[in-house]
């Protein structure tokens, strides 16, 4: 793992820290996993999201939330609720550019 520190505090800011992660062949495969997992999420959010006509991230939410978590195997709390944000954000970008 490579870190890089900016020189010094400027007006009082905190350092920003890059940082280059290495895995493992088994940990980049998990990671490649959850990213899939995580994917498949925001792909069943967005299609519930279509479907109901329903974009903002609290009602999408209350929409998608259970809907996700039992048609995704594995998916976790809080990855759900990620994915769900993820989407409401995408779809905010969306109509914002328009």
């Amino acid at each position: 793992m490579a870190i890089r520190r900016s020189a010094s505090k400027r007006h009082g800011l905190p350092s920003i820290v890059q940082l280059r992660l290495t895995p493992a062949s088994a940990q980049a495969e998990a990671l490649a996993a959850a990213v899939l997992l995580c994917n498949e999420a925001a792909t069943v959010v967005s299609r519930l999201a279509w479907r109901h006509r329903v974009f903002a991230v609290v009602e999408l939410h209350r929409l998608a939330y259970y809907e996700v978590r039992g048609q995704v195997a594995g998916l976790g709390a809080q990855a759900a609720v990620r994915a769900i944000a993820r989407v409401a954000g995408a779809y905010a970008n969306r109509r914002a550019s328009n």
